[in-house]
């Protein structure tokens, strides 16, 4: 069997592993430490990038997006609706969590379809 050598730099902090977390492990798993290290720091690297860079280029991502202060009200409806109705049906009717989950992703999007079939067309 094939074992991975020691790590040179055992007192190097891993950011990467306690920010990514699941996606670290899968890192880890698929391409052994040192390579998912490497793959870690550099995923890291392009959220930050991408961040800066969302929020440097906010006006034209809000106009592209039609972003508007309802919009984002009413996304933080449509979230809270959906985890509050998946922790009543996983709490209080004993879904498991994977049914929990489809039910409420599906009541939610039919929810949002209605919402926005109602809603009046813009003049």
């Amino acid at each position: 069997m094939i074992q991975e050598a020691t790590s040179a730099r055992p007192f190097m902090i891993n950011i990467a592993e306690f920010v990514l977390d699941d996606v670290y492990e899968l890192f880890e798993a698929a391409l052994g430490s040192a390579a998912a290290w490497w793959v870690g720091h550099l995923t890291l690297i392009g959220l930050t990038a991408a961040l800066f860079w969302a929020l440097r280029n906010w006006e034209d991502l809000a106009y592209g997006f039609e972003i508007s202060g309802m919009k984002v009200w009413s996304m933080l409806v449509v979230v809270g609706l959906f985890v509050g109705q998946h922790w009543m049906y996983q709490s209080m009717f004993g879904f498991p969590s994977s049914g929990a989950f489809l039910t409420s992703l599906m009541v939610t999007g039919y929810l949002v379809w209605q919402w926005y079939q109602l809603e009046p067309a813009k003049a």
